[in-house]
C-alpha cells in the first residue's frame, strides 16, 4: 500500500534549506539527533542547533518533523530534573536517616577468600597497599576478595545503613528536592522516517551536487547561502555562486505533485531583492502550468526534474545556454 501523501506543511519543511542541510547530514552522516545535557543545564540537540541555529526554536522544529512523518523517535530515555527549573542536571547527594548529614562515606563489607576473614574493606588498606589484616597476605589480584556487603556510615553520628536517602540540590538556587519531588522527563532521539527515505535522498544529495557542478565552472559557492538583498532583508537560499561579477541564485522545491506557482512567487521575492543575473528555481517532480506560466515574467529559470537524478546537467545547460547567448 503506499504510503499517503505529506500534507502541504511538510513542504515547506523540505525547501527550507538549512532544514534540508540538517536532513542531508543526518543521511551522509548516518547520525541520529540525539539530546544532550548542557552546561546550563537544560537538553540540546546539539547538531541541530548547529545547522538551524540557536534562535530557531528547536524542539518545535523537531515536532514539526516528526508530525509530518520525516523524522521519528528512534529511542528514548528518562532523565530528572529539578520540579522548579527543570534543570537535568541535579547534583546527587547521600543524606544520614538519622541527623540528616550528608557526610557519609561508602562501606563494603570484604571476605578474603584465601582465609575466610571477613571485615571491613578500610581494614585491608596497608600504608596504601591491600592487605588481609588477619592473615598479613599481600592482596595481588581482585578474586582475592569477595564483597560481601554494602553500608553506608554516618560520619557525624556515626549511624550505618544498606539504604540511606538521596537528596537532589539543583544548580540553580542551590535548593535541594528529594525522590518525591523530582520530575523524570523523557528525552528522545531521532532518526529519518523510513517512510521519508527517498525522497529524501532523491532531493538531499541535490545541493552539494549542484555546488560541486558551479564550483567546477569556476564559481565561489555557498551552499547553504544567506545572502543580504538590496532591502537590508537577508535571504536564505539552497546554493548562490559568483563568478567575475556574475551571480547565481538556485533554490529547490520539492513535492508530491507538480510545485504550485507560490514556490515561483517565494522565490522571485527573494531575487527582486537580492538582483542575481542568473534565478534557477528546481522543481522536483514538476513545475505546474500555473507556475510555469509565471516563468518567464518573474524572470526566473525552472528546471523541472521527476527524480532529481538529471537536475546537475539541466541546471548546467540553462546557465552555458545563458552565457552563450549573453
Amino acid at each position: 500500500m503506499q504510503a499517503p501523501a505529506p500534507r502541504i506543511e511538510a513542504t515547506r519543511l523540505y525547501s527550507d534549506p538549512n532544514a534540508r542541510e540538517l536532513l542531508r547530514r543526518m543521511l551522509t552522516e548516518n547520525v541520529l539527533l540525539e539530546p544532550v545535557i548542557g552546561g546550563d543545564g537544560r537538553v540540546h540537540y546539539l547538531l541541530a542547533e548547529e545547522v538551524l541555529g540557536l534562535e530557531v526554536d528547536v524542539k518545535g522544529w523537531i515536532g514539526e518533523m516528526v508530525e509530518q512523518a520525516i523524522l521519528r523517535k528512534a529511542s528514548s530515555r528518562q532523565v530528572i530534573m529539578c520540579p522548579a527549573h527543570m534543570r537535568a542536571d541535579p547534583m546527587v547527594m547521600v543524606e544520614c536517616l538519622k541527623c540528616r548529614s550528608k557526610t557519609s562515606v561508602k562501606r563494603s563489607l570484604v571476605e578474603h577468600t584465601y582465609c575466610g576473614y571477613i571485615g571491613d574493606d578500610s581494614r585491608f588498606d596497608k600504608n596504601g597497599t591491600l592487605q588481609c589484616p588477619n592473615c598479613g597476605r599481600p592482596i595481588r589480584a581482585q578474586n582475592e576478595l569477595r564483597v560481601s556487603g554494602v553500608w553506608y556510615e554516618c560520619q557525624n553520628c556515626l549511624s550505618k545503613t544498606s539504604t540511606p536517602r538521596l537528596v537532589f540540590v539543583c544548580k540553580e538556587g542551590n535548593h535541594e528536592f528529594s525522590t518525591a519531588d523530582l520530575a523524570l522527563v523523557a528525552i528522545d532521539a531521532y532518526s529519518v522516517n523510513e517512510k521519508a527515505l527517498v525522497e529524501l535522498r532523491n532531493t538531499l544529495l541535490l545541493d552539494p551536487e549542484l555546488a560541486a557542478m558551479l564550483t567546477g565552472m569556476g564559481y565561489e559557492v555557498s551552499a547553504p547561502a544567506k545572502v543580504q538583498g538590496q532591502s537590508g532583508s537577508v535571504h536564505s537560499l539552497d546554493v548562490y555562486a559568483k563568478k567575475d561579477g556574475e551571480t547565481v541564485a538556485l533554490q529547490v522545491a520539492v513535492d508530491t505533485k507538480p510545485v504550485d506557482p507560490s514556490a515561483v512567487i517565494a522565490f522571485f521575492a527573494k531575487a527582486f531583492d537580492i538582483k542575481p543575473n542568473r534565478a534557477v528555481l528546481v522543481t522536483i517532480p514538476a513545475a505546474s502550468e500555473d507556475a510555469k506560466r509565471l516563468e518567464t515574467g518573474y524572470g526566473v529559470s525552472l528546471v523541472e526534474d521527476f527524480d532529481g537524478s538529471g537536475v546537475v546537467r539541466k541546471v548546467k545547460e540553462v546557465l552555458e545556454a545563458a552565457t552563450r547567448s549573453a
